[in-house]
């Protein structure tokens, strides 16, 4: 939800509560004012008809001086204390045919030695006519106050947040490979003059931070692989002299370390690349070429583990990869299926133009799938694998915008990854 869309459903919220209790509030006050003037008129409907009793108009008991049906009078036995009583009650109404509250005034008055009861009732308007009125001028309110919400927000999203969407697309789209920070610019707005000078400050220092790291990690990895280089060479001619059967052992083990080292030193520094987003997912690779030509370089150590290997692969899957990458990917994962499987075991592979499906035997394991992503982590402890190839294989996932599972159904290990096929975009 943007931003600008929150702001409006919280305004709307808001006023809708607010004009909820003013109509509550309006209605009351409304009737209570006419209230009040109908207790006054009808105060001096009473002071009127003690007016014109006092100047001797002649009137029947329990009806109305001239005709008014709302006015009752009627002659007391006795003579009574002068006092006024306004309540509310209950009149039938012959056109809505129903009970409707009135104002009802009654007033005791001594004129001329004699005490009458003088009473009477009404409602200059309707409590439904009140009701109707105020929902009205809410509903009117309400409207104005939604048309002027979309008005601020269309001006706020288009005029005011512009600078801030503009800074945003340039975040999304920055790279730290790119070599350039995004410089501040001026918006006229001090919010966004900070967040622009912040995100300057941060570009210049992760661009730094990069540049500096980049150059450790290449130069750490050049540097190191030339030792080894040498050491490998010095331990081959070593081998080739004359050496005791027990010395001999000593360098087949030197040369494993070192082979080990190698495989590190390069699976780091292809980890530190992946991280860093050097790789361009613009382009379209044959997975189905790549998967038949893997296979058939693998062929031979494939028989020599005496893997049974079946395929079932659709031609011509495009995917959006960089060509390297997938190239890795690959590799890495028929090389653990082969590795990682057990003697008479079985290899089964599955493409599809939606998802590549992995699926090896193995041996069980007390980790879960999720744990043998994590760097250096392997289920043999014992084997001489380095720990790296599923991490590497979970970066390339997540560079090239894939998904991927890995599930254990003993004795089967299943890799599952869902392509992001080229016609399918």
């Amino acid at each position: 939800m943007k931003l600008i869309t929150k702001f409006i459903l919280i305004y709307l919220s808001v006023t809708i509560v607010v004009l909820g209790i003013a109509g509550f509030l309006s209605y009351h006050i409304i009737t209570d004012e006419i209230n009040k003037e109908l207790k006054w008129e009808f105060l001096e409907r009473i002071d009127r008809a003690a007016y014109l009793i006092e100047r001797g108009r002649k009137f029947n008991p329990k009806r109305s001086i001239e005709g008014d049906r709302n006015l009752i009078i009627e002659r007391l036995d006795s003579i009574v204390e002068p006092k006024t009583e306004v309540t509310d009650t209950l009149i039938w109404h012959d056109r809505l045919e129903q009970d409707e509250q009135n104002v009802k005034v009654s007033a005791y008055r001594t004129i001329n030695g004699e005490s009458y009861y003088i009473s009477t009732y009404g409602a200059m308007i309707e409590s439904d006519d009140i009701k109707e009125a105020v929902l009205k001028i809410l509903f009117w309110i309400l409207l104005l106050q939604i048309v002027g919400a979309f008005g601020i927000g269309y001006f706020v999203s288009g005029r005011l947040f512009k600078p801030f969407r503009s800074t945003l697309e340039k975040i999304k789209t920055f790279k730290l490979n790119s070599r350039s920070y995004l410089p501040a610019e001026k918006t006229g707005v001090r919010e966004f003059d900070d967040l622009n000078k912040f995100v300057e400050e941060m570009t210049h220092k992760a661009v730094s931070d990069y540049q500096n790291l980049k150059e450790f990690s290449e130069n750490a990895s050049h540097e190191l692989q030339t030792p080894l280089a040498i050491a490998k060479g010095k331990l081959e001619l070593l081998a080739e002299t004359s050496l005791t059967e027990e010395q001999y052992k000593y360098v087949e083990s030197l040369e494993r370390t070192v082979k080990k080292l190698s495989r590190l030193s390069e699976s780091l520094s292809l980890l530190t690349k992946i991280d860093n987003k050097e790789f361009e997912n613009d382009h379209s690779v044959d997975f189905s070429k790549l998967i038949e030509e893997g296979l058939e370089n693998f062929r031979e150590f494939i028989e020599m583990n005496n893997l049974e290997l079946k395929t079932d692969i659709t031609d011509g899957v495009q995917v959006n990869m960089h060509p390297a990458l997938a190239d890795i990917l690959w590799t890495n994962l028929l090389q653990n299926a082969i590795k990682h499987n057990i003697q008479n075991g079985e290899i089964v592979i599955q493409l599809t133009p939606d998802k590549l499906v992995l699926s090896n035997t193995g041996k069980n394991t007390d980790l879960k799938p999720d744990q043998l992503f994590e760097r250096f982590r392997k289920a043999d402890q014992n084997s001489p694998s380095i720990g790296l190839g599923l991490a590497i294989i979970e970066r390339i996932v997540d560079q090239s915008g894939l998904s991927m599972s890995y599930v254990i159904k003993d004795p089967m290990h299943i890799i599952t990854i869902q392509l992001k096929n080229v016609n399918n975009d």
